[in-house]
């Protein structure tokens, strides 16, 4: 087979919306490939639709040097093209700026396990298109906190923090991103209860992922709206304590969650726990966990193991009235294919 101008002998008859069909199916190492076959393959190659798809992780974990490298001469070379980019374990702020100046047309910006600098929050609004930032597990290197003007990303749709990025200065600008619908701020303190509601009424129509540390943040007037979140898919409150079956017994109207984590709590009656845990509407969930939650006991999780049939994962973590009993031992046999966590 020959290449010319038009591409190679053969494929110079497909219309470029078919070859591009063709290409969206191939990996970014084979997509590099075709761009070195002629002009008109390398044209239709960098076509933005084609690269939106691809995230190019850059890493400094020891291990992952050989992708990396691969990948930073992608950056170094395609940086125009690069949509999705994830850096994770760099501890240079002043590397983490030198690759990301190289992406000029970023819609996501994951920063995970990395050390920022107080400069970041002016940095990151360059990128004024971003539908996602993650900041996961991330440090800041100085006291001062980062302090960024969400409602500056109109396309916002994902944000997950770690326990920097947001406080009462900035909280409000999450109230004007239109299109915010995953939430990830369970490391985040001291939020304001009348912020946490008001946030939650201005996403009700919409909210998918909700995860928050709770606290003096969460109680069970909040539970009652997250309830009538008809979008609400991920749900995760890492403290509870202020909640009570007022709020717990709420959860039956959640009609698409799958996933929800509930730790820290002494209130929850074991009457109500069981009623609750009974719904249909929360029976198809695919992971559950309970961690540290006082009345969870051996007839919860048996309606548990014998009714949620999609469920992969179960916590229980010290829940006293599991662990060190009897009934702990026989969790495995009942859960046999279901990854459970009782340590």
């Amino acid at each position: 087979m020959t290449a010319s101008d038009n591409g190679p002998e053969g494929f110079g008859v497909f219309p470029d919306e078919l070859l591009l069909e063709v290409f969206q199916f191939l990996p970014i190492e084979t997509l590099l490939t075709c761009e070195n076959v002629c002009k008109h393959w390398r044209k239709l190659a960098r076509d933005n639709a084609l690269w939106r798809r691809f995230v190019i992780v850059y890493s400094g974990k020891p291990g992952q040097s050989e992708v990396s490298e691969k990948n930073l001469e992608i950056i170094r070379s395609h940086g125009k093209l690069i949509f999705r980019l994830k850096l994770q374990y760099l501890y240079s702020y002043q590397e983490i700026e030198s690759i990301l100046e190289k992406c000029s047309n970023l819609i996501s910006i994951e920063l995970v396990m990395c050390r920022l600098g107080k400069e970041f929050e002016e940095y990151i609004n360059r990128w004024p298109n971003l539908k996602k930032i993650n900041l996961k597990n991330s440090l800041v290197l100085t006291n001062d906190d980062v302090v960024i003007n969400y409602d500056h990303f109109q396309q916002l749709n994902f944000l997950a923090l770690s326990d920097f990025g947001l406080s009462p200065v900035n909280c409000n600008t999450l109230l004007h991103c239109p299109y915010l619908n995953h939430i990830l701020i369970e490391k985040i303190k001291n939020l304001s209860s009348d912020f946490v509601k008001e946030l939650i009424i201005s996403k009700q129509e919409t909210l998918i992922t909700f995860h928050i540390y709770g606290g003096d943040s969460i109680d069970d007037n909040s539970l009652q709206l997250l309830s009538r979140c008809s979008m609400l898919k991920d749900l995760a409150i890492i403290r509870c304590e202020n909640l009570t079956d007022k709020g717990l017994i709420s959860l039956v109207n959640l009609r698409n969650i799958e996933h929800l984590q509930f730790w820290n709590n002494t209130n929850f009656s074991e009457l109500v726990l069981l009623h609750t845990m009974s719904s249909p509407n929360l029976k198809t969930l695919e992971s559950l966990s309970l961690s540290r939650i006082r009345n969870i006991s051996p007839t919860i999780v048996d309606v548990i193991s014998e009714y949620y049939k999609n469920l992969k994962f179960l916590a229980v973590y010290q829940c006293p009235r599991i662990i060190n009993t009897d009934y702990e031992k026989q969790l495995k046999s009942k859960f046999r294919n279901i990854d459970v966590v009782l340590y």
